[in-house]
């Protein structure tokens, strides 16, 4: 690098010679139009260490040049976009990579809770905006009629659909659970990353190796394997990102505390019959296992006997 001297301006020029480089300032001088003359900033000496130091740098950033106008140019990838647009929707007022589930436990009179079932089940059916989906259902109509619902739902729809099952009886237990999925999503969006790079990989080999057949046979094969890892890598990540973006809900219809006084008494006079039974036959059963060491124990007495009389007679 040379600069100008006898005068207080900031220029310089700025350049690499295989030649000496005293003798090119000493070029550049007689060449110019004398409005201004250059002196040498680096000594013959030093000149090939600071010049390649040079190199480095302006290497390095023309590198960062190009990679920012790679990453700049690059089209967004529209499925990712999707997903982001959904997160933010979803998350205002919750966390990006939680999900939730929700519990509700609603008391209602014994006959009411086959109507009080229906009734969801059609609620859900028809709430189509919030994607309302039925994972699974019961309904036990009998002496202690009881019912479960599992539901899936967007984050809008759990307040109204928790507000229909509270209007069916009294909510005796109501709770939230909250599973953080960061962890779970970061590492299958690493490994994704990771298996399309190896793709790619494979690919640019698969190029390179068409005269070796059987090179391209095991590329083919391992090709094969990381599009069947990527699918389910993809699988997986759908599934968590469908748990953050939409809830669990748990619906339980009992009927246990609306039981009246004479309640029981009734059910116990009616299981009478069968609750007898029950126990003639486990009376059986007792007399069926203790009848052997009945035996075992009369015999073991009467040994005794035996030896305790001889015992006695050679006293």
């Amino acid at each position: 690098m040379i600069e100008s001297f006898d005068i207080d301006l900031p220029v310089c020029k700025i350049g690499m010679t295989g030649r000496n480089s005293n003798v090119r300032c000493a070029e550049i001088n007689q060449s110019s139009t004398g409005d201004f003359l250059f002196r040498c900033l680096i000594s013959p000496h030093i000149k090939s260490t600071h010049m390649n130091y040079f190199a480095r740098i302006v290497s390095g950033l023309m590198l960062i040049g190009l990679i920012g106008c790679s990453s700049d140019s690059r089209e967004p990838n529209f499925s990712v976009m999707e997903e982001k647009q959904a997160i933010s929707a979803v998350g205002k007022q919750r966390g990006e990579y939680l999900a939730y589930e929700h519990s509700v436990t609603i008391d209602l009179p014994k006959n009411h809770v086959a109507e009080a079932f229906e009734k969801i089940i059609s609620y859900c059916s028809d709430d189509v905006a919030n994607k309302c989906t039925i994972l699974y259902s019961s309904l036990n109509t009998g002496d202690h009629s009881s019912s479960d619902v599992k539901i899936r739902v967007l984050p809008n729809g759990v307040d109204p659909l928790l507000g229909i099952a509270a209007q069916q009886g009294s909510v005796f237990s109501k709770s939230t659970f909250v599973e953080d999925l960061q962890d779970a999503i970061v590492n299958g969006d690493k490994r994704l990353e990771m298996l399309h790079l190896y793709q790619v990989r494979l690919i640019e080999l698969e190029k390179k190796s068409h005269s070796d057949v059987e090179s391209l046979i095991k590329i083919a094969q391992e090709l094969s394997q990381v599009q069947s890892d990527i699918e389910y890598a993809e699988g997986a990540k759908a599934k968590l990102l469908q748990r953050t973006h939409m809830d669990i809900v748990n619906i339980s219809l009992q009927s246990d505390r609306h039981r009246t006084f004479w309640g029981p008494i009734s059910d116990s006079l009616g299981d009478f019959g069968e609750n007898l039974a029950d126990g003639v036959s486990q009376a059986i059963v007792a007399v069926a296992y203790l009848l052997p060491w009945i035996f075992i124990l009369l015999f073991t007495l009467y040994f005794v006997r035996i030896i305790w009389l001889k015992t006695r007679s050679r006293k």
